[in-house]
């Protein structure tokens, strides 16, 4: 895979390809594995900013995108989901065959998603774009980021009142995440987020 994707910018950083995309943004290309030769690849963009806010949250971890898509929900027509290495095959093919639809389908859902502006404006847009365990914690931080900290705080405060009957692990982890993000923010909003969210 490093010399398939050579050409194209990306580099490998441990388990993942990155690609410098300047001012903290990175495309980034990673892989699910089935077994211990199929692979099943990712396409999506990280922003070191976001990062910046997640480790003061004590969240997520850094080089993770803010999104991201498998290749071949990407593809449209006769998508191919995953890229197999067979024993003793030719694997300079494959992952050249991967590389090309790499090229032809992610590049370009990196370079969409690349602008923070055009990403943060699609989130708040379509916010059910986002897996519901990460929405409400994703769409805060956006927002944030935006520097609207209100809007940020009622997105947590919705999300607070929904799981408010309920004690399992996400409704648990939400609550401690809306806890920290009114301390770490509230400072900034002069306590808008505290009164918003307790």
């Amino acid at each position: 895979m490093d010399t398939a994707l050579r050409s194209t910018g990306f580099v490998r950083r441990g388990h993942v390809w990155l690609q410098d995309r300047g001012d903290g943004v990175s495309g980034w290309l990673g892989f699910g594995v089935a077994g211990s030769l199929d692979l099943t690849p990712l396409a999506g963009v990280c922003f070191r900013r976001y990062d910046e806010v997640c480790r003061a949250l004590g969240v997520g971890i850094p080089g993770t995108p803010v999104v991201s898509a498998p290749l071949g929900h990407l593809m449209g027509d006769k998508p191919v989901w995953r890229w197999t290495f067979e024993p003793g095959g030719d694997h300079a093919a494959v992952a050249s065959s991967l590389v090309s639809a790499f090229v032809k389908h992610g590049v370009p859902y990196i370079d969409k998603y690349a602008k923070w502006d055009a990403l943060a404006e699609e989130l708040v847009a379509k916010p059910e774009s986002l897996l519901d365990f990460e929405r409400a914690r994703k769409l805060a931080i956006v927002h944030v980021l935006n520097g609207n900290t209100g809007a940020a705080g009622d997105v947590l405060k919705r999300e607070c009142e929904r799981v408010a009957d309920s004690a399992d692990v996400y409704a648990r982890s939400h609550r401690a995440f809306a806890h920290r993000f009114s301390l770490v923010f509230a400072a900034k909003d002069d306590g808008r987020i505290r009164r918003t969210l307790f």
